[in-house]
């Protein structure tokens, strides 16, 4: 009994402070620069874009949920794209270090679903088409950012994924280093965000 009113005080915590806090919707996008670890690949540069949830619970820390589409992989020595194409679902954790000028640190977990090589395009493993990418990848991003009074933020990340981009042997490339060694998702990003209140500051 006594656990079951210590959870009801903290749901009902929690959905206070969602009620009483800041909201607003917005969208990211920018520069990726990826290559895979432990692979012979050169770093290549391509697009992210998503869309954004941001619920500015206190001074401080604003919690972020992120949706969007990010382009990774890797370019080869004779200059040959290689693309990994991923659904990102994030929950992005922002620390102002100065709420007066908007200076912020991130954390932001995500979950990246290949969109060639799974369900989502599940009519590519009948063909040459697929990128034959493990179906999921969970990586941590962490970086800085400056969030402006109008919406507008410019923010860096370094995301690193956690799972092996290719889980079996990866025949793109006549190499046992594929099937011996793990690779993983490396990404720099660079880009901006912009957010509309949906809220109004007190």
């Amino acid at each position: 009994m006594k656990n079951l009113i210590l959870a009801v005080c903290f749901i009902s915590i929690i959905q206070n402070s969602f009620s009483q806090s800041v909201k607003g919707i917005g969208f990211r996008g920018g520069a990726n620069i990826s290559k895979l670890t432990n692979a012979n690949l050169d770093s290549k540069t391509n697009a992210y874009f998503g869309m954004l949830y941001q619920v500015r619970l206190s001074n401080i820390y604003a919690l972020q949920p992120e949706l969007g589409y990010s382009n990774q992989g890797g370019k080869t020595k004779d200059s040959d794209n290689l693309y990994v194409e991923y659904l990102t679902l994030g929950f992005n954790n922002k620390l102002f270090l100065s709420p007066e000028t908007g200076f912020y640190m991130l954390v932001a977990p995500s979950f990246d679903f290949d969109i060639d090589d799974t369900f989502f395009g599940f009519l590519n493993r009948n063909n040459e088409d697929g990128n034959d990418a493990t179906f999921i990848d969970f990586s941590l991003s962490f970086g800085l950012g400056i969030e402006f009074k109008n919406g507008l933020a410019i923010e860096a990340r370094y995301k690193q994924g956690l799972i092996d981009v290719y889980s079996g042997s990866f025949h793109n490339f006549e190499s046992e280093l594929y099937e011996s060694i793990n690779q993983f998702n490396s990404v720099f990003q660079i880009g901006l965000t912009y957010t509309f209140l949906l809220t109004k500051k007190e």
